[in-house]
Order: structure tokens, then C-alpha cells, then sequence
């Protein structure tokens, strides 16, 4: 079970557990992350095709369409195997593929050891970093179909 809470209002914290190595969690949650992506979450027009990181710090979080635009919406931060994860959010409140000099915000993923298997935090923090308008952004994020919904759908494939 899954819920969002919002930590001195700049921050959104969520946690699910999985049946899995942290290590077979690490990997889902990053380089098999279009396996659980929530597929009408994403900024292209048409369809979503794709949704992708390269696994390696300040690689690209990015999406693909149908049409075959790409675009890049995030940057990876830390990348720790199997520990943590994180990466800039540079998608703003006006919900736009980013410009390239975008500000972001970060959302930090990490890996424990549990009874049976991995718990899985996510943080996604520094969300005023976004300017005018940034508690859109938490608010979203916040809600059921925000990272609570998208840890869901990560746990069905873990």
C-alpha cells in the first residue's frame, strides 16, 4: 500500500515494498522503467512509445512518442546500484517539455532490505526550485495517480 504525504510543503514522500532483491528492484525501477510507467503520463503529443533513462549520472530521462519525437525531462543524479536512485524533475508547473536550461526539482529513490523482500522510498524534493507556480507540481505528484499510482504500477512488475 502506497500513500503520499507532503513534507514541509516543498517535498513529496511516498514508500511501497516489493517481493525482491533490492538489487532486481533497482533494476525494474530505472533501466525497466517503461515496463511500469503510467502511459498517459507524459508531455509529447500523440501517444506514448517509450520512456527511458540511461543508467549513469547525468544521463537523460526521457520520453518518445509515436511520432518519434523525443523528448528529455530529466537528468540522473545518483546512480548507486542497488542502493539509490535520483534525478532532476525539470518538468514545470505549465506541465511543457522542458526547455534545455530548465531548473528542477529532485526526486531520490532508495533500496532497503526488508522482511521478504526490498522497501522501495521515493522523495521527490527541492519542488519550489520550479519558481512560480511549483505547488501545481507538488500537488500533482501528491495526488493517487502521481507517484503513489506510478509505485503501484512499479510493484506489479518488480
Amino acid at each position: 500500500m502506497t500513500s503520499a504525504e507532503t513534507d514541509q510543503s516543498t517535498a513529496v514522500r511516498t514508500n511501497i515494498q516489493v517481493d525482491t532483491t533490492p538489487e532486481h528492484a533497482f533494476e525494474v525501477f530505472t533501466t525497466g522503467i517503461d515496463r511500469w510507467w503510467i502511459r498517459s503520463h507524459h508531455l509529447l503529443p500523440d501517444e506514448l512509445k517509450r520512456v527511458g533513462m540511461e543508467p549513469h549520472v547525468g544521463g537523460a530521462m526521457w520520453e518518445e512518442s509515436e511520432a518519434g519525437e523525443v523528448c528529455t525531462w530529466g537528468r540522473v543524479l545518483t546512480w548507486d546500484p542497488p542502493r539509490t536512485f535520483a534525478f532532476s524533475w525539470l518538468i514545470g508547473p505549465n506541465w511543457e517539455v522542458p526547455p534545455a536550461d530548465a531548473v528542477g526539482s529532485r526526486v531520490t529513490v532508495t533500496f532497503t532490505p526488508a522482511d521478504g523482500g526490498t522497501r522501495v522510498d521515493l522523495v521527490h524534493d527541492q519542488l519550489d526550485a520550479h519558481g512560480a507556480g511549483w505547488e501545481q507540481i507538488r500537488d500533482a505528484v501528491a495526488r493517487d495517480n502521481g507517484w503513489s499510482g506510478l509505485l503501484r504500477r512499479y510493484a506489479e512488475t518488480a
